[in-house]
């Protein structure tokens, strides 16, 4: 009867003489927004690394690639939007193996590791000739990305160079390989040095994203609050894992936003996801330790160098993988290390400096009339979990379905997810209409 009652209607409705049905078409809107020529700027959140690496597929799905691909449906004359891509396996990349009967994770360099591509080597050097809508680049922080002193100058071409530089002897980072930044030797020696801002103004953006600064706090973090990075060279010494001065970061983000703004471009920018959403940081709690793993106290080293016993306010981070395979930890004679570690205070530290360039980021975007992707608030929610399309997905370390076996970078459906935030709150600024994605298209974590 049911049934019949509900045909029943839709035939009257088709006979109605109504213009408007449930079944026509959606006419697609950019709103206020113009995605014609859209770019891209951030770090490796934003490159598409995945995996504890950069490789073709993942780079594929990473969040810029796929809002494009979304932002080309209500504006087909949108240009191509280009990534620098890698081959293949890129830099190498984890995977999951079963070995001795177990699951487990295999890093690039392992026996059977997905190592590096042999394009690896030489990628970027043509691509430095190019012009790309995606400019983001692993690694890098936002202090990098603009030369306001003659430091910045002396320095930033060194760390963004993407290329061993013997004179100095400084590794670059590769993931920028792809960009100029002038010779590494040339700033010190009365040249000129390019910087990742002036990449930016060159973008001739319409539209952009932005989700820098994240490694400002990233780097502190996942080496257990050590700042053990350093640079030191020409009289010059700076501790690159070093929680970034807030008032540098404050100036150089308005640098870029206002970039953006000076051509016209309309966009997006995006906060800091809140540290303890990660599962690098969360995955071996206290209680964890012993309760999976005999544990029957954990001993850490901490902030001041004292050992002591770790409490649920302390973390054990994922990169103490193998040293919780050989029981360290288990006595106060050998506790993990520091940098194996973000106690209490290093929490509380990474915390408030987030929230502090997290309020920059809010007021500089504000300034010049830009909205802001609330990623804090986002990211945390899935540590208590989302549902997406009846698919259950939280902060988990692999079986949570959005994080890759890095345990910082989410894997294809989770940059699914992030891309469809974006959207959201793209749609709701803007007035546009871009559909979201199904996040069900896109892959989590492969099993063996």
């Amino acid at each position: 009867m049911k049934n019949y009652i509900y045909i029943s209607a839709i035939g009257l409705a088709l006979l109605s003489g109504c213009k408007k049905t449930a079944f026509d078409a959606v006419e697609r809107t950019p709103g206020t927004a113009n995605f014609k020529h859209y770019i891209s700027v951030g770090n490796s959140l934003t490159q598409g690394y995945q995996d504890g690496g950069l490789y073709e597929e993942g780079q594929s799905m990473s969040y810029p690639s796929i809002l494009a691909k979304q932002m080309a449906k209500v504006q087909p004359n949108m240009d191509e939007f280009k990534q620098p891509m890698v081959t293949g396996n890129g830099s190498g990349y984890m995977h999951l193996a079963y070995i001795n009967g177990q699951i487990q994770v295999v890093k690039p360099d392992d026996a059977g590791g997905y190592s590096a591509d042999p394009s690896w080597a030489n990628w970027g050097t043509a691509e430095k000739s190019q012009k790309y809508n995606n400019l983001a680049v692993a690694g890098i922080k936002l202090v990098q990305c603009v030369n306001l002193t003659t430091q910045d100058k002396q320095v930033n071409p060194i760390i963004l160079g993407g290329v061993h530089t013997m004179l100095f002897n400084q590794d670059g980072n590769p993931y920028a390989r792809f960009m100029d930044f002038g010779a590494s030797e040339i700033p010190l020696i009365g040249g000129t040095a390019i910087s990742y801002l002036e990449h930016v103004k060159q973008s001739n953006a319409t539209f952009f994203t932005n989700w820098l600064g994240n490694n400002d706090v990233l780097g502190y973090v996942i080496n257990g609050g050590v700042e053990n990075k350093p640079f030191a060279s020409f009289g010059i010494n700076l501790d690159l894992n070093a929680l970034s001065d807030e008032q540098e970061f404050a100036d150089k983000y308005d640098s870029i936003v206002k970039a953006f703004y000076d051509m016209g471009a309309k966009g997006i920018c995006a906060n800091l996801p809140k540290i303890t959403s990660i599962p690098y940081v969360t995955t071996f709690t206290v209680d964890k330790l012993k309760n999976d793993y005999n544990y029957p106290k954990v001993w850490i080293t901490d902030l001041n160098g004292n050992v002591r016993e770790a409490t649920n306010k302390d973390y054990v981070l994922l990169g103490a993988s193998s040293s919780i395979a050989t029981g360290k930890g288990t006595t106060q004679s050998n506790p993990f290390d520091n940098a194996e570690v973000l106690d209490e205070n290093e929490v509380a530290l990474a915390q408030a400096h987030t929230i502090t360039l997290n309020g920059h980021i809010q007021e500089i975007a504000s300034k010049y009339g830009y909205p802001v992707v609330d990623m804090y608030n986002f990211m945390d929610g899935l540590t208590a979990g989302y549902t997406f399309e009846g698919i259950d997905m939280t902060a988990k370390y692999i079986e949570g379905g959005t994080f890759g076996l890095d345990g910082i970078h989410p894997n294809p459906r989770g940059y699914a997810v992030v891309a469809n935030k974006f959207i959201e709150d793209i749609n709701a600024f803007y007035g546009s209409n871009i559909p979201k994605v199904i996040v069900g298209n896109y892959r989590g974590v492969v099993f063996p």
